[in-house]
């Protein structure tokens, strides 16, 4: 059994729980340690369109439902409608339309080298690995991976040889690896 550090941002504050870490996320779908930077990042489901890629820092509020990049399932604004306010987190990248994310990785291996440092998010509806080039706090690029595979990604993960491994939740399931072209 856990406990609640003593450090985390709403100890002692009257009027917070003091087991949150952070809020206004939607539909966390992905939670993930970055290997260099020992930070928490975070993927979720959007509604329509809005799925994110968050950096999660202590305290702070992520948006849903004030703001947001999607719109609800009847095509109706969320709230306001509005997509940023003062105080209210921006993800570091954002799908429209939805890719309907699903885990999340950061790559540390030596196989892919220019993939050092990068996002591996699936994408449920989306049907393909999404590659978010990462800068710090920063999404610079994009690439779309497995285009065409037909297959809902559930997870990246990078195997002990320094390889990804893709999971996905099609029939019984299936184990995709990712090698280089050498």
């Amino acid at each position: 059994m856990g406990s609640i550090p003593a450090d985390h941002p709403f100890v002692g504050q009257p009027g917070h729980q003091p087991s949150i870490y952070a809020y206004g996320n939607r539909s966390p779908q992905g939670l993930t340690i970055h290997p260099e930077t020992g930070e928490l990042w975070e993927s979720e489901h959007g509604a329509r369109g809005g799925d994110e890629l968050n950096h999660i820092l202590p305290g702070r509020n992520y948006g849903w439902p004030i703001i947001t990049h999607g719109v609800n399932y009847n095509g109706r604004p969320i709230g306001e409608g509005i997509r940023e306010r003062e105080g209210l987190e921006q993800p570091v990248h954002f799908w429209v339309p939805s890719i309907a994310t699903s885990g999340l990785m950061f790559y540390s291996g030596d196989r892919f080298p220019e993939w050092i440092g990068d996002a591996f998010v699936g994408g449920l509806g989306g049907q393909h690995l999404a590659r978010v080039i990462v800068d710090g706090d920063r999404a610079v690029g994009e690439e779309s991976l497995m285009d065409g595979y037909d297959r809902r990604i559930r997870v990246a993960v990078q195997g002990p040889d320094g390889l990804i491994y893709v999971l996905t939740d099609h029939l019984a399931g299936a184990v995709v690896r990712l090698e280089p072209l050498d």
